[in-house]
């Protein structure tokens, strides 16, 4: 298949992070004000840039479209990119931090960052790209779009998650899954690290996929960009695995 182009949102500490470290090396992380990419500093054929301007995602844009040496690009996070975004639109503006933003301004904003969602899109000649954002619940009525219901999608404004939802092959939702078992009288914790893929009334989830491979599974669990890639292509639908007993460890 050609290059995943994937959006995943969760939680802090559900392993979007984690995740995002699974594509095809070598990856250049994309980190923007994140200080879960900490987590990830050990593994090899990874390279983190640190993200801390507008300028910066326009270097970096302009830097992978004249070819590199990485496979995949993961952007995280989504949501501090668009604090960037409006710390830009303010200096366009030559506003002040506490000033408010205007009708006009909230556009402006809105245009920015689709342009530059639009903009990586495009390189998924070259790349895998993954964007990576926190969990926003939406319940209607917000910013410049409204909805009916609520519902459970990357922390953006609503124009911006509509646009970013439309543009991915996939949208994964990270969470973490707890069960309880005894053992010689204890009661012992299990952790499953797990990613909602399949459809839901209420996540933003979507895999585009053969209609001849069959139904999705509602989530998988220890997500991984291969596990993904295969459930497009339809070679395999994962069942849900057994909770396990596993280390807790907190990842982003």
């Amino acid at each position: 298949m050609q290059h995943l182009v994937m959006l995943v949102y969760g939680r802090s500490g559900t392993g979007k992070t984690e995740f995002g470290s699974t594509f095809p090396t070598p990856i250049l992380f994309l980190d923007i004000n994140e200080r879960g990419t900490e987590t990830i500093a050990h593994k090899k054929n990874i390279d983190l840039l640190k993200v801390t301007s507008w300028d910066d995602i326009e270097d970096a844009f302009w830097y992978l479209k004249e070819g590199t040496k990485y496979k995949s690009i993961v952007i995280d996070q989504m949501t501090n990119l668009q604090d960037l975004g409006m710390a830009e639109i303010r200096k366009r503006a030559k506003k002040g931090e506490s000033e408010l933003f205007t009708r006009k301004e909230w556009g402006n904003l809105s245009g920015l960052l689709k342009t530059t969602i639009a903009n990586f899109r495009a390189l998924a000649d070259d790349y895998n790209m993954c964007f990576i954002a926190h969990e926003r619940t939406f319940d209607g009525g917000e910013e410049e779009d409204e909805a009916l219901e609520p519902s459970v999608g990357a922390r953006v404004m609503p124009s911006v998650g509509s646009f970013i939802d439309g543009a991915v092959d996939a949208i994964g939702s990270t969470f973490i899954r707890e069960s309880y078992t005894k053992k010689a009288g204890k009661k012992v914790r299990s952790v499953d690290y797990c990613m909602r893929i399949g459809p839901h009334a209420f996540y933003s989830t979507k895999v585009r996929r053969p209609v001849e491979a069959g139904p999705l599974p509602d989530f998988v669990v220890d997500p991984t960009h291969e596990k993904i890639v295969n459930l497009i292509t339809g070679k395999i639908i994962p069942s849900k695995k057994k909770a396990t007993k596993k280390k807790v460890t907190r990842r982003k």
